[in-house]
């Protein structure tokens, strides 16, 4: 799985993205000085991979298409192996190695949903930055935060004795730290909405079917790079 399907029309650039998240350049003692002059995506993290964005290249699906060919001229990050990359805009997570593009599949993200109570707040958003996988689970169970029993206007107990729910992850996950995890879904259907918008559904995980989740289970390792922006 090198690619996407379609013709050269559906090969597209990126030009720099200076939005909500704006691209800062980074200097890091030790680095070659090219690679300083790099910018990379700048909040969020669990590791010092130093993962690199290319200012005038990278992934990018300039319509709603879920098929799209894609090219690069480098790559995103910085890595002797596979890596991973949430884009965001298109809600969708790709498998890269070096420039080529080995899987992909429509993911959902954050809906940016604001919650407030009881002397607190959430926005629950996808975090950008570089992160790695820093653990691997078959079957995860999920722990009830605090936000939910607020959301659902329940009390909230002790943290020994929050609800433990089987299914809700899916049947694999890649924690990244933080509450964030790339994982599977008891929703699949939500995930299969052709425009990137309508799939921004979690609040701030980064979502796959069960299928495409247990996939990419398999093809990477703890330690991998995550790039989310």
């Amino acid at each position: 799985m090198g690619g996407f399907p379609g013709g050269s029309d559906a090969k597209v650039r990126l030009r720099e993205r200076v939005g909500s998240w704006l691209l800062v350049v980074l200097s890091v003692v030790g680095l070659p000085s090219a690679a300083a002059a790099q910018p990379i995506a700048p909040s969020g993290g669990n590791g010092s991979i130093p993962g690199f964005l290319n200012g005038n290249e990278g992934v990018v699906f300039a319509s709603s298409s879920l098929e799209r060919e894609l090219t690069l001229a480098q790559p995103l990050v910085r890595h002797d192996g596979p890596y991973v990359v949430v884009h965001i805009a298109e809600s969708r997570v790709l498998l890269l190695e070096g420039t080529e593009v080995i899987w992909s599949a429509p993911a959902g993200t954050g809906h940016g949903f604001q919650l407030e109570g009881r002397g607190r707040s959430w926005t629950f958003s996808t975090p950008v930055g570089m992160f790695r996988v820093l653990r691997r689970e078959k079957d995860p169970v999920w722990i009830a935060p605090e936000w939910y029993y607020i959301e659902q206007n329940l009390p909230i107990p002790p943290p020994a004795q929050r609800a433990r729910v089987a299914g809700t992850l899916g049947t694999s996950a890649l924690f990244l730290g933080d509450g964030i995890a790339i994982h599977g879904t008891n929703r699949p259907g939500l995930l299969l909405e052709s425009d990137p918008d309508a799939r921004r559904v979690s609040h701030g995980c980064i979502r796959l079917t069960n299928e495409a989740a247990r996939q990419l289970y398999h093809l990477v390792e703890v330690g991998t790079p995550v790039l989310i922006y």
